[in-house]
């Protein structure tokens, strides 16, 4: 029973020990996001949202530019009676006129494909969740571009 007690106090001592630091603090990076233009759209919102939330608001670097993106959902593979089986998402994000120059120009393009479902309610809630994951992926890319500005 010592034993036991002695070993769970060690694993814990150890696990305790380990240093979690996040990858993406915004304490650690070089520069805060100033304005950004986009058009009104429920993706460029989010986009915005996501990318405001970035930064370190301390920073003297302040990055101002234009956000465009899309979202586009095609059919990948039909079955023999032509309903579709698996489907493509694309989101694209455009940063534009970064700092104010218009030859600085990034796109992001981030894809996953995933299989239909019979009820379209899932289907729809499903999409929801791979765009969420999509708009995650693209933000951490637009850090690293960002970071190496």
């Amino acid at each position: 029973m010592i034993k036991k007690i002695f070993f769970f106090l060690l694993i814990i001592m150890f696990l305790s020990n380990c240093g979690y630091k996040p990858i993406y603090s915004s304490k650690n990076l070089n520069f805060a996001i100033g304005n950004i233009k986009k058009n009104n759209t429920a993706l460029n919102n989010e986009f915005a949202k996501k990318i405001y939330s970035l930064g370190n608001k301390e920073n003297s670097n302040k990055i101002n530019f234009e956000i465009e993106s899309s979202k586009a959902v095609t059919i990948k593979s039909k079955n023999a009676k032509g309903d579709a089986l698996v489907f493509e998402m694309q989101i694209i994000l455009k940063v534009l006129n970064l700092n104010g120059d218009k030859n600085k120009n990034q796109t992001f393009i981030k894809k996953i494909t995933f299989k239909n479902s019979d009820d379209k309610f899932k289907l729809k809630q499903y999409e929801r969740e791979l765009e969420k994951i999509l708009i995650n992926n693209i933000t951490k890319d637009l850090i690293n571009f960002f970071s190496k500005i």
